[in-house]
């Protein structure tokens, strides 16, 4: 029997819910408490968990758990992950890792000299498709990738009122999905951005962008383009190309995947016919977790770390500021340890 590893999770808001649904799918995992101040909202969740409601995350960490999962609006990112790590709790934080590149940096510092996990919770490295599509790329059945194409537009239905709020998320769409669309572009093809420009909906006080586009340059001679969408219409696209110099890759995310080489056509789905976004999405966030879990178990890194999520954050400011000068804007990674 494997160690049981004891999980506490900091938010009861809508994702906090969908880590606990995923986190009771795992064997020999524990879910201790669920931390928020607004007992309205942690008691059903805890009560749906069996376990505790808490008023706040250090109350929770004092249980001696091993796993604290940040499920908070970004500007409450940094202080739950120090405060984990001054108890040597392993954390998995969900994306955007922080509001800010020197939070992020502050925040793998705190884990690093504490000896514990930080993994980002990019959970587009998790499912069936976004994997099989880096398979291939990987495989040059392809050939040399040459551009990369990744598009994201979402109904307003699914933010929430803080995600378009500079000072609580940092940013707007592309801090909260274009960082997924950024890494996992990155990810899938197997290089870094060394630059970036773009365009972004001009905003004003604290109100963040709903929409925008990016070109990037990446390390390996790889072209970029980004879209990035948030609507008042009902719409739900989620897609990722890579082009190369013998065939293409197409990701319909949450479906399939579609592969043409030459004359030669496939396409493989991954989910049941019948199941709604909601049992589609359980599937990557179920793997990202028992990710995290193992990771812990086996004492080694997780498989996307704070690092990810950092350099991730990277990109976005650097579309930011291109945005705000009109440039071309050079990505830094250093990490100051």
């Amino acid at each position: 029997m494997s160690e049981k590893i004891r999980v506490g999770i900091a938010g009861a808001g809508f994702i906090g819910a969908v880590h606990a649904q995923a986190y009771m799918q795992l064997p020999d995992v524990e879910i201790v408490g669920i931390a928020d101040p607004i007992a309205e909202k942690a008691a059903p969740l805890a009560k749906g968990t069996n376990s505790r409601a808490f008023a706040d995350y250090e109350t929770l960490l004092a249980e001696g758990i091993d796993i604290l999962n940040v499920c908070l609006p970004p500007e409450l990112h940094l202080p739950a992950a120090l405060a984990a790590a001054r108890k040597r709790t392993h954390v998995l934080m969900e994306k955007p890792i922080a509001r800010t590149v020197a939070e992020a940096d502050a925040m793998i510092e705190a884990c690093h000299k504490a000896g514990v996990n930080l993994m980002t919770g990019f959970t587009h490295h998790f499912y069936p498709e976004m994997v099989q599509a880096r398979e291939i790329v990987s495989s040059g059945v392809i050939g040399k990738p040459l551009i990369v194409h990744d598009a994201m537009s979402i109904t307003y239905s699914f933010v929430l009122p803080w995600y378009r709020d500079k000072e609580i998320a940092g940013g707007g769409v592309f801090m909260c999905n274009g960082v997924h669309g950024l890494d996992r572009a990155a990810w899938v093809i197997g290089q870094k951005p060394e630059s970036i420009c773009a365009i972004i909906e001009p905003t004003t006080g604290r109100r963040a962008e709903d929409f925008g586009s990016a070109l990037a340059r990446f390390d390996g001679g790889v072209q970029g383009n980004f879209f990035q969408h948030w609507g008042p219409y009902r719409s739900l696209d989620c897609e990722l190309r890579v082009f190369g110099e013998q065939g293409m890759v197409h990701v319909h995310s949450w479906d399939s995947v579609e592969t043409l080489i030459g004359d030669r056509r496939s396409i493989t789905h991954f989910y049941k016919p019948d199941h709604g976004l909601a049992d589609r999405t359980m599937l990557g966030m179920v793997a990202e977790l028992d990710e995290m879990v193992n990771s812990v178990r086996e004492k080694r890194p997780p498989s996307v770390t704070g690092e990810d999520g950092r350099a991730a954050l990277a990109y976005v400011f650097a579309i930011y500021e291109s945005a705000a000068t009109g440039q071309w804007v050079p990505i830094a990674y250093s990490i100051k340890l």
